[in-house]
């Protein structure tokens, strides 16, 4: 791990952790999180749980906020206690739960990793009250990478739902099944499989799970058609019917 200064002129030291590190550290938090306290680690983890996790590191949490349009989650650090988590009511409208499932981990990737930053900091100054920073969540998927904070914090959701170990295992089991070499094309056979096992067992929607197989290179983009297009065009090219689907 390597500290730097934060390029936004915050107070706080600026960590650097590569990937790796943060998938073992994630994988190993939250099994012996659910060890301790839910009966064993298991996927997909449970919603009630990631909420109980949430609640054992921050300090309030407003689980049904009247947040801003688009603003599906907020933290708000401060220098003296622990940082106040809000989850925005309009996440529950939905028709599953996979935006609260990933609102939660990353505002807790926040209270986890940034919140010590913000006290440590506030160790250094003279007594004040908070709050001294906020940060919004707007779209799990698009973590931008010009805040280090937001981009740690998008990673550890992902790490948390989608464990770098069983993405792993579940490729290697793919490549056999399809005769398929890593990275599959996303649009591939062994592609498409991965992806939906993925979404299937952690709980997690399509785009979220192409984005965390992306991210492992487990998957990659590419430019041939799906299956069901090659489906489709081997039957017309034998002289059969073609069908719309």
């Amino acid at each position: 791990m390597r500290e730097y200064c934060d390029p936004l002129g915050r107070p706080i030291r600026r960590l650097y952790l590569s990937t790796d590190l943060l998938d073992r550290r994630c994988e190993g938090l939250l099994r012996e999180f659910m060890n301790r306290r839910s009966d064993g680690y298991r996927l997909p983890i449970p919603t009630n749980e990631l909420m109980r996790l949430l609640d054992e590191r921050a300090g309030e949490i407003d689980p049904y906020a009247d947040l801003p349009k688009g603003i599906h989650g907020q933290t708000t650090f401060y220098f003296n206690r622990r940082p106040q988590v809000e989850i925005a009511a309009s996440i529950y409208l939905t028709r599953s739960d996979h935006r609260v499932r990933t609102t939660v981990c990353h505002e807790f990737g926040h209270v986890w990793l940034h919140g010590p930053l913000w006290r440590e900091a506030g160790a250094r100054r003279a007594p004040g009250v908070g709050p001294v920073w906020k940060c919004y969540r707007e779209n799990i998927l698009t973590a931008p990478k010009s805040d280090w904070t937001e981009w740690q914090a998008g990673w550890i959701s992902g790490a948390i739902l989608m464990p770098a170990s069983a993405l792993r295992a579940w490729a290697a089991e793919c490549a056999e099944k399809f005769g398929a070499k890593l990275p599959f094309g996303v649009k591939s056979r062994a592609g498409v499989e991965l992806v939906k096992l993925v979404a299937e067992r952690c709980d997690v929607s399509i785009s979220a799970a192409k984005v965390r197989l992306s991210k492992l290179r487990l998957v990659i983009e590419d430019s041939s058609p799906g299956p069901l297009h090659k489906e489709k065009r081997a039957v017309s090219g034998a002289g059969g019917p073609s069908r719309s689907r």
